[in-house]
């Protein structure tokens, strides 16, 4: 892999609330492999020590990013505009946009991509958190596309925290055929795929 900053190859981390030591602690270990951390769910609206945690991800040049389900919350209650003020704020150079909880009609979905990519690096993510949604593989090929053409980064693909959504079954078996069928369609530098488990992890990094 090129050194950091990459744009191909990226390992994207999710801060469940780590404190200042555990980060500096990840970092004398593998900095060299974390490209973007995110603050998962909410967790970034109610943290105390917020300015210093982006601080010192930020002397590690590592780009930090909010959870989606904190942005589907905020656009649920009309606050956009107070969330970009917010973001700008504390200077996030990142932002995800998800509609993984909540039904955001597609065309909006799209159109706010458009709007914080002029202002903001976008991720995108498709795929439902609830385990009983499954959709068809043109669907994820669709929306991803969809979702570059709009602006976004790069595209998230949904896996939950636990593994049991989006990429994978109920039981935590991956979706393999799905997940080659949009590797077939969409190129693998554009997409980050969730694998919240060591073995789907290790076989990302087999497969592809």
């Amino acid at each position: 892999r090129p050194g950091k900053p990459r744009q191909i190859g990226l390992t994207h981390v999710m801060d469940k609330g780590l404190n200042l030591r555990d980060i500096e602690g990840m970092f004398d270990t593998a900095g060299a492999f974390v490209d973007i951390v995110k603050f998962g769910w909410g967790t970034s609206y109610v943290t105390n020590n917020l300015e210093k945690k982006i601080a010192l991800y930020r002397s590690f040049s590592t780009p930090v990013v909010c959870g989606g389900t904190l942005f589907e919350a905020v656009w649920a209650r009309g606050k956009l505009d107070e969330f970009k003020r917010w973001l700008v704020e504390h200077r996030f150079s990142h932002v995800e946009i998800s509609d993984g909880t909540l039904d955001i009609p597609r065309e909006e979905k799209l159109a706010l991509i458009a709007d914080f990519a002029r202002d903001f690096t976008v991720l995108s993510e498709v795929g439902s958190k609830d385990s009983d949604i499954v959709y068809a593989p043109y669907q994820w090929v669709q929306w991803i596309k969809e979702e570059l053409e709009a602006g976004s980064w790069k595209v998230i693909t949904e896996g939950r925290e636990g593994g049991t959504a989006g990429i994978f079954r109920s039981d935590g078996d991956m979706r393999t055929g799905l997940i080659d069928e949009i590797a077939h369609e969409i190129a693998i530098d554009d997409l980050i795929f969730e694998a919240p488990t060591k073995s789907s992890q290790a076989w990302f990094v087999k497969h592809f």
